[in-house]
């Protein structure tokens, strides 16, 4: 079969820390994921799934893969694990997480930059995250990143979405964010407009955020975090995302190989994939 993704797209990932894959899922795979996210905005798993409040503007929700059937249809069975895969040149691929983001339309507020990788319990190289819209998303509300940011090995401090606001208990070796926004000339910025079926793949260290949702209709997103080869489990000091399981979760420095992080693709098994 022939691979989903390019060698050109393979070398932006690996020497900018983000590409985009444009029409990779089909019409059944976007109207999977939106009906997932209605049942998720419908059911939150938690009480502060509104990131502004009263407002009721922005939501993010986490981990929900378990009990939003769509979500498991989604991980374990669209071309996501095999474009992480191809992606990382991987031989095996675990599932960690979804990750649902609605901003409707007209909502000022901005997702902050941040990586992704010191929210989660893994360690190591071979971490990615595709970010799904089920609708189209404008380059002016589009995520961005800071191109070959993943590169410098650097981890940076979790920062509350809410109030921007360090969170407690995390690994304080890590270095405090750059204000990117105040410095954006400083950066090579990226960034796409998307159709339905368009994804962007980011490495976990890359350095992301998106302005307000300025479109006239509400930006659904499922968001979906992959592990390669090289992953190993870590807890951490702090909150982590997705959390341990409380049982059958594997040793600090283990692969995350277990019914929580789910091995859902190998290359052997897919021969050219």
């Amino acid at each position: 079969m022939e691979p989903i993704v390019s060698a050109e797209q393979i070398e932006q990932f690996r020497q900018k820390g983000a590409t985009v894959l444009r029409g990779v899922f089909s019409e059944h795979w976007i109207k999977t994921v939106d009906a997932g996210i209605t049942k998720n905005l419908e059911k939150p798993s938690r009480p502060n799934a509104f990131v502004d409040g009263e407002s009721r503007g922005f939501f993010q929700d986490s981990n929900n893969w378990r009990c939003i059937e769509e979500f498991r249809d989604f991980a374990l069975n669209s071309p996501a694990k095999i474009i992480a895969g191809e992606l990382m040149c991987a031989s095996k691929i675990n599932f960690l997480h979804d990750h649902v983001l609605v901003k409707k339309a007209g909502v000022e507020k901005r997702t902050p930059w941040h990586q992704d990788q010191p929210y989660s319990p893994v360690d190591g190289r071979d971490f990615c995250t595709m970010w799904l819209p089920t609708g189209a998303v404008s380059a002016e509300t589009a995520l961005e990143f800071v191109a070959e940011s993943h590169a410098s090995g650097k981890w940076y401090r979790p920062q509350r979405f809410t109030t921007g606001s360090l969170r407690e208990g995390d690994d304080q070796r890590w270095e405090i964010l750059p204000d990117v926004e105040a410095d954006r000339d400083r950066y090579e910025i990226l960034r796409w407009a998307m159709k339905p079926g368009d994804v962007v793949v980011f490495h976990g260290l890359t350095l992301h955020g998106a302005a307000g949702n300025s479109d006239t209709a509400d930006r659904r997103v499922l968001s979906t975090r992959w592990t390669g080869d090289d992953a190993r489990f870590q807890r951490r000091p702090g909150e982590m995302s997705p959390p341990p399981p409380a049982n059958g979760a594997p040793r600090d420095g283990d692969p995350l190989d277990c019914e929580a992080f789910p091995v859902v693709w190998r290359r052997n098994a897919q021969h050219a994939r």
